[in-house]
């Protein structure tokens, strides 16, 4: 793992199955010594699901990096890089491989054959927690495959500071009648009252689910 001291670290991995879980590794250290341990749990997912995608696309590869040439050595390799820009209130990850396909995201309704890909999730799940993603690509140089996190989370209302506003009180004159009561006929049914409110759909899986699928990929560790 190499720092540089001035927001930016980075480590180059074997494009083997270990590198999602060392790549997590790496990430919730970093994360640590940056003072930013609200984002480890969210970055360690993100570095993996990029990871195992940058892993899968250099099997593809069919003429890596020639690292010797007394002897025949390939380089297959991935690298991960993290920026904190000083002016900025984003944490960057970065995952470089020697492959030019763009990934694609993968729809939850379609299967996943790989063995590399640690729950089939797929670039679903990166779109649901960062901020932005994308892809960079060069000729005969691989790609890079980024996506932003903010450091700062949106703090929600206070209820308890929150200030109640009450409606307006219109004034009735004096004599005014009393509004006449609804009339409701004999024959009507009571409607059963919904004892719980209905819940808004939410966009995405909660935050529980991402737990759990944290705490498995730990075991896998």
């Amino acid at each position: 793992m190499e720092d540089d001291g001035g927001g930016m670290a980075h480590k180059v991995l074997g494009a083997g199955w270990t590198a999602p879980s060392r790549a997590r590794a790496f990430v919730r250290l970093q994360v640590g010594r940056w003072g930013l341990p609200h984002l480890a749990d969210t970055a360690e997912l993100l570095v993996s699901e990029l990871v195992t995608n940058a892993v899968r696309a250099m099997q593809s590869v069919s003429s890596p990096l020639i690292v010797s040439s007394m002897f025949p050595v390939t380089l297959r390799s991935v690298a991960v890089r993290l920026r904190l820009p000083s002016a900025s209130r984003s944490l960057f990850i970065e995952v470089w491989d020697a492959s030019v396909s763009v990934p694609v995201p993968r729809s939850g309704a379609e299967p996943d054959d790989g063995e590399l890909d640690e729950g089939g999730r797929g670039l679903t799940l990166v779109e649901s927690l960062a901020m932005r993603w994308g892809c960079q690509t060069a000729p005969d140089r691989g790609k890079i495959v980024w996506c932003e996190l903010a450091t700062s989370p949106v703090a929600a209302p206070d209820p308890v500071s929150a200030p109640v506003t009450s409606p307006p009180v219109v004034p009735v004159p004096v004599g005014t009648p009393p509004a006449p009561a609804l009339a409701v006929p004999a024959h009507t049914l009571p409607r059963r009252m919904r004892r719980h409110p209905r819940a808004d759909r939410a966009e995405g899986p909660d935050r529980d689910t991402l737990l759990r699928v944290l705490r498995g990929l730990r075991d896998l560790d």
